[in-house]
């Protein structure tokens, strides 16, 4: 595959990174606005604090696309609700996990191309998404010490 057409793979990625990245800030407040408990607090300020970091990494994205020759999106990805807080919290946490996963391809990417200064701006919102999953996996009570069933009997 030549050099162009492999940046332009990465743009048409980082464009449907940014519309996933302006949907979680978006869920993100959603969420926050509308869960309900005292034990849930500590996580409303969390998932405010994960709005703006998630605002953050759109403007990054926004600026690797122009720096990289693209135009920045203005769509959005679906953004989910539910009345239900742990099912919020769970969708917060799958977007997290597919967020991850899209971003460490972009790194291969980039990398790929010898675009280490663009992939180690990806790599630091990764090292943010990460912490997002492992505030959600602690908020859920989710061990990673203990092997999770695959059903219940």
């Amino acid at each position: 595959m030549d050099y162009q057409k492999s940046l332009d793979e990465i743009v048409n990625g980082l464009n449907i990174d940014l519309s996933w990245e302006y949907a979680a800030m978006i869920q993100y407040i959603q969420h926050a606005a509308v869960l309900r408990g005292a034990e849930y607090f500590a996580v409303i300020d969390e998932l405010k604090e994960h709005a703006e970091e998630e605002h953050k990494h759109a403007v990054i994205v926004s600026d690797l696309i122009n720096y990289l020759g693209g135009v920045p999106t203005v769509q959005t990805g679906v953004i989910l609700t539910s009345p239900s807080n742990v099912e919020m919290l769970r969708q917060d946490l799958q977007r997290e996990y597919e967020t991850i996963r899209r971003y460490l391809e972009r790194i291969r990417q980039l990398e790929m191309l010898g675009l280490y200064d663009s992939s180690q701006k990806i790599r630091d919102i990764v090292v943010e998404e990460q912490e997002h999953a492992i505030d959600l996996e602690i908020a859920l009570g989710i061990d990673k010490r203990r092997p999770v069933a695959s059903h219940q009997n």
